[in-house]
């Protein structure tokens, strides 16, 4: 009896969410760019390389291929395209947060035929710990909202975050998506409110506020005038005066 019980509680531990929320199911994503990265047409590996390295995945079996597609392949006669590919493989494999990698990028950076790739392979192996706290917004459970599907989620997440990286690609992935919740858009206007009431007049964060001003357009409510008003009327940036003008034109 107390075996069945033991194995019942087992059980039920299994199906209990994590902090109280249910943990997303993302391997049939994980499946598909394994498949994207295995496909004959390059261009379909470099797009799911493109989404891996922003996709907060963490599937090791998944990045262990990636770095074996490195391994196989940074070391080939120079070839643009090619060293684009392996390029992209780079930010994907920083992507993964895990210092194991750190190794094989160097290498890449001083032993690879291209240039290019030399650069892109030091710039990612500087990234991984970047990515490592972006991988843990992305995958936090603590705010998860049980209405959202999973990618809503991370949005919110990514424009709730201290990050200002991490909010520029929210808005840029939110563009993209059109049919957002709308809890997603209200995090937006929310990050871009706190943006505006601590402005820093720096490029990275008036580009990312320019976004955010293009994903509330997109959203087609006009509540969120009031908003980019305010930033509008604010602002000393003409560029970002420029792109809260015309989120404002879009919804009026």
């Amino acid at each position: 009896m107390m075996k069945v019980l033991i194995a019942c509680g087992l059980f039920l531990g299994l199906l209990l969410p994590v902090n109280g929320f249910a943990q997303a199911d993302r391997s049939g994503e994980v499946q598909n760019l394994i498949a994207g990265l295995e496909s004959a047409s390059q261009v379909q590996r470099v797009n799911a390389a493109k989404v891996i390295s922003r996709s907060g995945l963490q599937d090791h079996a998944m990045y262990r291929m990636i770095a074996d597609l490195l391994k196989a392949g940074y070391s080939a006669k120079y070839e643009k395209k090619h060293a684009d590919e392996m390029s992209w493989l780079c930010k994907a494999l920083a992507a993964s947060g895990d210092q194991q990698y750190r190794e094989l990028l160097d290498e890449i950076a001083a032993k690879a035929p291209s240039i290019k790739l030399k650069k892109y392979a030091k710039q990612s192996a500087g990234l991984i710990d970047h990515y490592a706290k972006q991988n843990q917004i992305l995958n936090s459970t603590e705010t998860f909202d049980d209405e959202l599907s999973a990618e809503d989620n991370r949005l919110v997440s990514m424009f709730n975050s201290d990050d200002v990286g991490l909010k520029r690609d929210a808005a840029k992935i939110a563009l993209r998506n059109f049919a957002n919740d709308e809890k997603v858009y209200a995090a937006a206007a929310s990050a871009l409110s706190r943006m505006a009431k601590d402005f820093h007049f720096n490029s990275q964060y008036v580009d990312t506020m320019a976004w955010l001003c293009k994903a509330l357009a997109a959203s087609g409510d006009n509540k969120y005038i009031e908003t980019l008003e305010q930033v509008h009327d604010a602002t000393q940036s003409v560029k970002l005066r420029s792109y809260a003008s015309k989120a404002l034109a879009a919804l009026k």
